[in-house]
C-alpha cells in the first residue's frame, strides 16, 4: 500500500526537527535571528551609598552618575543628603554609608581618636586662583569709603562665620595673620550663610567667611566686595582644601570596589574640569549640577566662583595641616590623630595612573 504524500512530508519534518534538536544539545542557548546566542540578564550592580550636603563640589559623583561612569564600573551609587559633614560620621562608622564628602573637622579627628577608621582619599573641593569659591570679603561701603584698606583695619570689627571652633574660624585666623592680627582682635559672629547677606545689608557685620552661592549673591547685590587680602588661597600658600572625599574603613578594605569607585569619580571630576577650565560641554555640566544641587538657577553658574577639583584627586595637605595646628594651638583639639592617620592617597593614585595624565 502506498503511503500518502502528506504523511511522508510530515514524517520528514519530524526527523529534521529531531536532528536540529540533537545538534544544538539540551543545554544550548536559543539562537537569535542573527545566529548569536540570546543575551542573558544584565549583570547586577553593586550599590554604594554616598552622603554629602549636596554641594557643587560633589560634581565628580554627580557627573559620574550622569555620564554612566559608575555603571560602567559595575556600581550603582545612591546619593544621600546630610546636613553637615559631622553627620556622616555615625553611618560611616557603622558601615551604612560607604563614601562621604565633607571638611576636615574636629569631629572627624575625635572620631578617629575613638577608633572610628575613616580615610580621606581624594580632593572634593579646593579654593585656588581662578576658583576662589571661599573668600573673606568686606562690606562694599567700608572699602569704597576707605575705612578699610588693609587687614589691620579689621581690628575690632565684627566678622561672620558659619561656626566657631571650625574651619570658618581657622580661615579667619589665617587670613588675619597675614596682616599681623590675631583672632582675638576681632569679634566673630556665628550665623548661617544666608543670614550673612542680611547682616551685611543692615551693617550688623563688617565682613565674613563666605562661600558660593552666597558669595556671588553678596557681590551682585553690592553688599560686599572682593579684595586681595581676602583671597583665602593666598593665605594658605596657594590653595585651601575645603572638602575631601572620605571612605569608610569597611569600604576601603574592599580594594577592587574602592578602586572602581575612584576611577569613575575621577572621570567625573575630569568632565567638570573640561567644562570650567576648557569650556567644553559646559552647558551640559551646568544642567547636571542644577539638577543635583539646590542651586537651580542656571544663570547663577555664570556669576559664581566655582570650586576647584583636582583631576588626579590630589589633596592640598599643607592647608589641612595649618587647620589642625590652629585647632591644637587654641586647645580645641587635644587628641593624638595626625594627617598620616587620616589621609590615604593610594586609591586616587591608582585611578590617576589608570586614566593617564589630564590634558
Amino acid at each position: 500500500m502506498r503511503t500518502p504524500r502528506a504523511l511522508v512530508r510530515a514524517l520528514s519534518l519530524l526527523v529534521l526537527l529531531a536532528l536540529v534538536g540533537s545538534a544544538t544539545g539540551p543545554g544550548s542557548a536559543p539562537a537569535t535571528a542573527s545566529g548569536a546566542p540570546a543575551s542573558g540578564p544584565a549583570p547586577q550592580l553593586t550599590q554604594v551609598r554616598f552622603g554629602s550636603p549636596l554641594a557643587i563640589s560633589d560634581a565628580g559623583v554627580f557627573l559620574g552618575r550622569a555620564r554612566g561612569f559608575f555603571q560602567a564600573q559595575g556600581l550603582d551609587v545612591d546619593v544621600l543628603h546630610f546636613q553637615s559633614g559631622p553627620d556622616l560620621i555615625p553611618p560611616m562608622a557603622s558601615g551604612e554609608l560607604q563614601v562621604g564628602g565633607g571638611g576636615l573637622s574636629i569631629a572627624v579627628l575625635n572620631a578617629i581618636d575613638r577608633g572610628v577608621r575613616i580615610r580621606a582619599v581624594a580632593d572634593k573641593g579646593n579654593s585656588r586662583p581662578g576658583f576662589e569659591f571661599v573668600q573673606v570679603p568686606v562690606r562694599r561701603d567700608l572699602l569704597d569709603s576707605g575705612e578699610v584698606r588693609q587687614l589691620a583695619d579689621l581690628r575690632g570689627r565684627r566678622l561672620g562665620v558659619s561656626a566657631l571652633r571650625a574651619s570658618a574660624e581657622a580661615i579667619t585666623a589665617q587670613v588675619l595673620a597675614q596682616g599681623g592680627l590675631g583672632i582675638d582682635q576681632v569679634e566673630l559672629v556665628p550665623m548661617g550663610y544666608p543670614d550673612m547677606l542680611v547682616a551685611l545689608g543692615n551693617r550688623a557685620i563688617d565682613g565674613g567667611v563666605l562661600i558660593e552661592p552666597v558669595l556671588s549673591a553678596a557681590f551682585s547685590r553690592g553688599l560686599a566686595a572682593p579684595w586681595e587680602p581676602g583671597q583665602v588661597s593666598a593665605a594658605y600658600g596657594g590653595g585651601y582644601q575645603a572638602a575631601v572625599l572620605f571612605y569608610a574603613e569597611q569600604f576601603a578594605t574592599q580594594t577592587d570596589l574602592a578602586r572602581r569607585f575612584m576611577l569613575a569619580y575621577l572621570q567625573g571630576v575630569r568632565v567638570y574640569n573640561d567644562a570650567f577650565l576648557k569650556g567644553e560641554g559646559r552647558d551640559d555640566v551646568v544642567r547636571v549640577l542644577a539638577d543635583a544641587t539646590p542651586i537651580k538657577d542656571l544663570s547663577a553658574y555664570e556669576q559664581m566662583q566655582m570650586a576647584a577639583l583636582d583631576p588626579d584627586g590630589q589633596i592640598h595637605r599643607p592647608s589641612l595641616q595649618m587647620e589642625v595646628d590652629y585647632h591644637r594651638g587654641r586647645g580645641y583639639y587635644t587628641g593624638g590623630s595626625t594627617l598620616d592617620t587620616l589621609i590615604d592617597m593610594s586609591f586616587a593614585q591608582y585611578a590617576a595612573q589608570q586614566l593617564g595624565p589630564y590634558r
